[in-house]
């Protein structure tokens, strides 16, 4: 015997980005807004301008990711076409009367926006630790589009609950995969680092974005 046996000590990036972001993700899905919309306690108005800066956050990454996909070969294997979100928004907004062209970017929104263009420019395959972010919260907003459905008279999975519950039963499945994707990609450290780093990004960005939209609703804002 020469020693103790060595345990392997390498972990998973998203194992990584599950630890890592903790903080940021329980901050993320405890603000005002997040708490109202997991009661069901939110007008359509609101729950509209909530979607509607959603919508302008998806439709810069999801475009992002198209230009830069083949600058990395994780892109092709992790990204798929179910995880374009901003036609599924887009019909959402449409079933609540919202035309997406008459929505404004909140400040949040705007700074959400930029990050995502700053960081396709300067490390596009970081775009994959937001993506990250926005397909985990569907393990959330599956929850949120039950509470919701009674309140606003819609049905989880359909127009206008769509975005909140995008693949029904298949929910668990399909997280499962992109993980594994996501850990079958061999990124380099830096590459790990920046990935980590914009998924920090993203949560901080939807915690924004959901103070500003509930700030709005208190000051009395119009929808």
């Amino acid at each position: 015997m020469t020693g103790e046996p060595t345990l392997a000590t390498e972990v998973s990036l998203t194992a990584r980005l599950k630890e890592e972001t903790a903080k940021q993700h329980r901050y993320a899905e405890t603000r005002p807004l997040q708490r109202s919309l997991g009661k069901g306690d939110v007008t359509r108005e609101v729950y509209a301008r909530y979607l509607g800066q959603l919508f302008h956050v998806h439709s810069t990454l999801e475009a992002a990711v198209r230009r830069c996909r083949d600058g990395h070969p994780g892109f092709a294997i992790v990204i798929k076409e179910r995880h374009a979100r901003q036609p599924q928004l887009r019909d959402d907004l449409a079933a609540l009367g919202t035309d997406v062209g008459t929505i404004e970017p909140l400040p949040a929104t705007a700074a959400a926006v930029a990050r995502v263009e700053e960081t396709a420019e300067r490390q596009a395959v970081a775009l994959l630790g937001m993506v990250y972010v926005l397909e985990g919260s569907n393990n959330g907003s599956k929850f949120l589009a039950r509470a919701l459905a009674g309140k606003l008279g819609l049905a989880p999975g359909r127009p206008g609950l769509s975005y909140f519950d995008p693949y029904g039963d298949e929910q668990r499945n399909v997280w499962l995969q992109f993980k594994a994707d996501m850990d079958a990609v061999e990124f380099d450290e830096a590459e790990q680092d920046a990935i980590v780093v914009a998924a920090h990004a993203m949560f901080d960005d939807i915690a924004a974005i959901s103070d500003d939209v509930h700030n709005a609703q208190v000051k009395g804002a119009p929808a």
